[in-house]
């Protein structure tokens, strides 16, 4: 399942971080104290300064998951190990594609520390945690919401891989698809045509929902017949040709687990934004104001 990051999405919320140093905490959470340092230590290289602004952003960051490893730890007893920590930074490295003996580069790359990224694989063991408590109270739904849900939005659980030429105007696509019809390859056409990046690569879009493109073209990929030029289609981009090369449904059971799986995400979700506003947290005047409508943040002081 996929994982959710709280407070910010994937590693990129640890790439800078600085203020200036204090003997006054720069926070507290249920009483337990954020230090300047615990900031600045987040990253790989802390030397030089930045604004207030900047600083409170990954403060507020650092606030949310110390609510979160407090809330976690007394409702249910989730406490990672460093045994536990290490494995999630080696799925981590797994997952930029590196190994173990990469992990000093992958620092210096995100500028992250050691400790940084140790934080953040801590967090997500205990995001996996909390996804697992959670997700036994979970109801599965049944085949009939799941057919219900594909009858309402067939395009959102089907899976189509496309490409497309795009153009400015109708009668250069009525061109284009004469010269298909005389015998030119649909990828050369693209290729030499099309007004989009994607003609780089024979005008190949790629594999997903249809619910990623605009309506129109959307609604094409799932009528046209596979194989078979289509069009022109008119979007606010131009004029398309479009070939479907597959165009897969998923089965009702398949539906049923991806929105089971849906609804522990949102269930996690929501207990983790519950657990960050229900926080007691005070933020040291210099760094700013701590509020959580319409989201948790601290705003910079002035």
């Amino acid at each position: 399942m996929k994982r959710i990051a709280a407070g910010a999405a994937g590693v990129a919320v640890l790439l800078a971080a600085c203020g200036g140093g204090s003997s006054d905490p720069a926070a507290t959470v249920n009483g337990s104290e954020i230090a300047d340092g615990e900031v600045t230590a987040l990253v790989y290289d802390a030397t030089d300064e930045l604004p207030n602004v900047e600083f409170v952003g990954y403060l507020g960051v650092l606030v949310q998951w110390k609510a979160i490893e407090q809330a976690a730890e007394a409702e249910f007893g989730i406490a990672p190990s460093d045994e536990d920590v290490q494995l999630e930074i080696e799925q981590i490295l797994i997952d930029f594609g590196l190994d173990a003996s990469s992990q000093d580069d992958f620092l210096v790359a995100q500028n992250i520390s050691a400790e940084g990224l140790r934080r953040y694989a801590k967090l997500l063991v205990i995001q996996d945690a909390v996804e697992t408590e959670l997700g036994s109270a979970v109801s599965t739904p049944t085949l009939e919401e799941a057919q219900q849900a594909l009858d309402g939005d067939n395009a959102s659980f089907t899976e189509v891989c496309s490409a497309h030429i795009l153009v400015e105007t109708q009668e250069e696509a009525v061109v284009v698809l004469e010269r298909i019809d005389a015998g030119e390859a649909f990828s050369a056409l693209a290729a030499e045509l099309s007004l989009d990046g994607s003609g780089a690569n024979g005008g190949d879009l790629g594999c997903g929902s249809p619910a990623q493109f605009v309506p129109t073209f959307a609604e094409a990929t799932m009528v046209a017949e596979i194989g078979e030029v289509y069009g022109p289609v008119e979007s606010e981009f131009g004029f398309h040709l479009i070939v479907v090369n597959s165009r897969t449904s998923r089965t009702t059971e398949q539906i049923q687990q991806l929105l089971a799986e849906q609804a522990i995400v949102e269930a996690v979700d929501g207990w983790m934004l519950a657990t960050v506003v229900a926080a007691d947290v005070v933020v040291a005047e210099r760094h700013g104001t701590w509020v959580t409508d319409p989201s948790p943040q601290i705003l910079p002081a002035t």
